[in-house]
């Protein structure tokens, strides 16, 4: 699910019908279930992609410490990095500007984003019932009630 997808989706859903309070209170819990599962199969990515990038890095590492046996360098499809061997300090710098591993934080960080977005939803979902409930005061006291 992308970014943009999940925005569209909770723009349908967190709409409350003011005619249909009843109903809209009686689909709280869909509501929940439907974005709790969002949310944690989305953490579950996130720990994935996290450790994918961990891995990524050790190998950058190695491979420009020369590290890496040919068998490896073949099996992860890079050339022998022939430059001269960097400092510990050096590593940082290289490995920050490295494109693989710019590509790997770019997916952590959307995958990060995807969560804060969703641990708002879960929040706005919990309120949901004082907000409806509300409405209902409201119409209560419109009405003379």
């Amino acid at each position: 699910m992308t970014l943009t997808e999940l925005q569209e989706m909770w723009k349908v859903d967190c709409a409350i019908n003011i005619t249909d309070l009843g109903n809209d209170a009686a689909n709280c819990p869909k509501l929940h279930a439907k974005y709790l599962q969002l949310l944690t199969s989305t953490r579950l990515k996130l720990r994935k992609v996290e450790v994918e990038m961990l891995r990524l890095r050790r190998n950058k590492e190695r491979y420009y410490r020369g590290e890496l046996t040919k068998e490896e360098l073949e099996t992860l499809g890079w050339e022998q990095y022939l430059y001269n061997k960097p400092l510990r300090a050096e590593l940082d710098g290289i490995l920050l500007m490295d494109d693989a591993m710019i590509q790997a934080q770019d997916k952590v960080e959307y995958y990060r984003t995807l969560m804060v977005q969703l641990e708002s939803i879960m929040k706005s979902i919990q309120s949901r019932g004082w907000e409806i409930r509300a409405a209902i005061d409201w119409q209560k006291f419109t009405s003379g009630m």
